[in-house]
C-alpha cells in the first residue's frame, strides 16, 4: 500500500492551510476583499493556485500586474485582518488531524511549516485547541524564501533535529508539494482532507 509507510517517519512536516484545515476559500475571499476596498477586482482561482505563496508574494503578485495594491504591508495587514474575523468558520480537516495525534502519541515530532504569516498561524491553532500537538513552527515570517524554495520544510527538519530523510512533508498545493521536492523529502498529497498521493524520493 502507497501509504505503508507513513508509520516509520520520525518527523512530520505538516503545511497549514488545505492540508490540515480547510482555510483556503477564506483566505481566498480575504484576497478578493481587500482588493474591492483598493477599486478592483481578482480572479480567486488565482490565490487558489498561489496555494503556499507567502502573503507578500501573493500582494506582490498583484502589484505587479499594475493593480493599486499600494503599500505591500498595510496591504497584506488589512487582508490578516479580514481573514482573522473568519477564523471561528474555519473547519479542521478531522482525518488528517487524528493521524497527526496518533503518530504524536507514537513520539513522532510534529511540524508546522506554511507559507502563511505567524500572527495567522498561532491564532487559528489557539483557536481550534492544535497548538499542545506542535513540537515546531515554520511560518513566511521564518524564511526568506518561500515555497517552492524548500526552506520552510528545511528550517523545521532542522529545529525538530531531523534530517530530511527522516521526515515526510504534508501538503496540499503545487507549490508546497515542489518545496518537498526540492528539499529531498518524501511527501503526501493532501486533497480535501484526505491522502491521494504518496511520493517517495529517489535516493539511490
Amino acid at each position: 500500500m502507497k501509504f505503508s509507510k507513513l508509520k516509520t517517519y520520525k518527523g512530520l512536516i505538516f503545511d497549514l492551510d488545505g492540508t490540515l484545515i480547510d482555510s483556503m476559500p477564506y483566505h481566498a475571499q480575504s484576497w478578493k476583499q481587500v482588493a474591492n476596498e483598493h477599486g478592483f477586482d481578482i480572479d480567486i482561482a488565482d490565490v487558489f493556485r498561489m496555494g503556499g505563496a507567502s502573503s507578500y508574494d501573493i500582494a506582490r503578485f498583484y502589484k505587479n500586474q499594475g493593480f493599486p495594491v499600494g503599500d505591500l504591508k498595510s496591504y497584506v495587514d488589512r487582508k490578516i485582518e479580514i481573514y482573522l474575523e473568519n477564523i471561528p468558520k474555519i473547519r479542521i480537516y478531522d482525518d488528517v488531524f487524528e493521524f497527526l495525534k496518533e503518530r504524536r502519541e507514537d513520539n513522532v515530532k510534529i511540524a508546522i511549516g506554511t507559507g502563511s504569516r505567524t500572527v495567522n498561524v498561532n491564532c487559528l491553532l489557539e483557536a481550534k485547541n492544535m497548538m499542545d500537538y506542535i513540537d515546531v513552527i515554520v511560518t513566511s515570517d521564518d524564511v526568506t524564501a518561500h515555497k517552492p524554495n524548500p526552506d520552510t520544510f528545511l528550517l523545521a527538519a532542522q529545529k525538530m533535529n531531523l534530517s530530511p530523510e527522516e521526515c515526510c512533508v504534508f501538503e496540499d498545493g503545487g507549490l508546497g508539494l515542489q518545496a518537498a521536492v526540492n528539499g529531498g523529502f518524501d511527501c503526501v498529497e493532501v486533497r480535501d482532507g484526505r491522502f491521494v498521493d504518496f511520493y517517495e524520493i529517489d535516493r539511490s
